[in-house]
């Protein structure tokens, strides 16, 4: 397999790097920027095609590395190509393999790759690369062929859906993101009730790192029936099992008085919202217990003047 690789940022050098340290084949890079492209084939040892057209003619497989909009537009060049034989793949994480229209007509074999991973680092991502699970998704005999690079890698391949990509893309960002901002609106929280920004961090470091671990903890198999068992055979702990806090106590009361402080439309809206995500957990964890109230209360329309 000699893969060439369309796109010289993040994604593109630092798969490119993790491959050739893995024992596999990179033909090379092909980016528009010249520098970029020579920057990323001199980091992995390997060679900057000046033209598209000699990439895909020195390489049996494409990785399509570019940002998503530009995706189609590389496809649409390729297909005009003699790529017959050829896998072609791209790492976006909202686009599937769909986006390859019409595929069958040019003889490739199409997918799409991506790793739950966050590229921060275009020279260094590669170093962490081998703790991140892939999802796949594509052509059976895209698939098949793929299974030649993953031999040589040591990350989990995880095949999802084709039609439900953009759902699990959304999924992926909430446990990112939205965490993310989750923080941050408790962060602002704390700055409101007087406690400096990065106070405010140190104090919710423990909580927050405290809490996922222990979403993530393993149990042994068949401790706990709600547990979440992984591909790999791991057992956590999971969500319900490790649910503290107001809600999961029914305490209806201290919601209520939380709901009255938040005093910006859209910080009741992401309590409220979140809130009742948690209420479904809460009643997971304690299915003997009636949540209907306080789920009652969280949904709520936003009262008038907030």
């Amino acid at each position: 397999m000699r893969i060439g690789i369309i796109g010289a940022g993040k994604v593109g050098t630092t798969m490119g790097k993790y491959i050739v340290d893995h024992g596999g084949t990179v033909s090379g890079f092909y980016t528009r920027t010249a520098s970029n492209g020579l920057e990323s084939a001199q980091f992995t040892h390997t060679k900057y095609f000046t033209t598209l057209d000699s990439l895909i003619e020195g390489s049996d497989t494409l990785f399509i590395a570019t940002t998503d909009r530009a995706i189609r537009d590389v496809w649409d060049y390729i297909t005009t190509k003699n790529v017959k034989g050829k896998v072609i793949c791209h790492f976006s994480g909202s686009l599937s393999s769909d986006v390859f229209s019409n595929w069958e007509e040019t003889g490739a074999w199409v997918c799409s790759l991506h790793p739950i991973y966050t590229f921060s680092n275009k020279f260094t991502a590669y170093q962490n690369l081998t703790e991140a699970k892939f999802t796949i998704e594509g052509d059976s005999k895209a698939l098949e062929q793929l299974q030649e690079l993953f031999c040589l890698l040591p990350n989990e391949i995880i095949h999802i859906s084709t039609k439900e990509k953009v759902k699990y893309h959304a999924a992926t960002s909430i446990a990112s993101n939205h965490v993310t901002g989750l923080i941050y609106l408790a962060v602002e929280l704390l700055r409101e009730a007087g406690i400096k920004e990065q106070q405010a961090y140190h104090l919710l470091k423990p909580l927050v790192e405290k809490n996922v671990q222990a979403v993530f903890s393993q149990v042994p198999e068949g401790a706990k029936e709600s547990s979440s068992i992984s591909s790999e055979g791991k057992v956590y702990a999971g969500c319900a099992q490790t649910l503290t806090g107001p809600i999961e106590r029914n305490d209806i009361a201290t919601v209520n008085k939380h709901l009255q402080k938040l005093d910006r439309p859209e910080w009741e809206a992401v309590y409220r919202a979140v809130g009742l995500q948690v209420s479904k957990v809460a009643q997971r964890k304690h299915p003997e217990r009636s949540y209907q109230e306080i789920k009652h209360v969280l949904a709520q329309n936003m009262r008038p003047g907030r």
